[in-house]
């Protein structure tokens, strides 16, 4: 990693930031998109959905970023226009639209986590902690109960054949 001008680091979190709001717009606002395209047929209402910066930004400013960035970029955006294209052009029926626009958020999410990252590292951040799966327990393989009879034996159920 090395040392940015504040120019720079300013650029990359812009960037950062405007891949997470076009991400979560796509994402989240996607069952009323969905439903005005189905109800109406209309596509007018798209051009705020995708609505990005990057779109505008120059060579010369992209230029700053490092390479692993700038295909990262590339990759989410390249992704993100694909699913504006369809949307723009598409005669599919309103359940296949929906179906392809929810595999296309699945796959844009890899793409955006994959560009946090190298931003991340570009800016010298962390990511924060995941939340490791609980693994403090042994599952047994064949599961039993034990009932008390009254006889101070202990009685067991087992799917075990004895």
């Amino acid at each position: 990693m090395k040392k940015h001008d504040s120019e720079t680091h300013q650029l990359l979190v812009l960037l950062k930031l405007d891949a997470q709001r076009l991400y979560e717009r796509i994402k989240l606002r996607a069952p009323e998109y969905l439903s005005v395209f189905s109800g109406r047929r209309i596509r007018e209402h798209f051009a705020e959905v995708f609505k990005n910066r990057y779109d505008s930004a120059s060579i010369e400013v992209l230029q700053k970023c490092s390479p692993e960035v700038i295909v990262s970029l590339d990759q989410f955006y390249t992704q993100v226009d694909n699913l504006r294209w369809y949307l723009d052009h598409t005669q599919d029926m309103p359940m296949m639209v929906s179906d392809k626009v929810y595999q296309t958020i699945r796959e844009l999410r890899d793409h955006f986590e994959t560009l946090n990252l190298y931003i991340d590292a570009e800016l010298g951040v962390r990511p924060l902690p995941t939340e490791e799966p609980a693994t403090d327990f042994i599952i047994d393989e064949s599961p039993s109960l034990s009932f008390e009879d009254g006889d101070d034996e202990p009685f067991t159920l087992s799917d075990e054949s004895d």
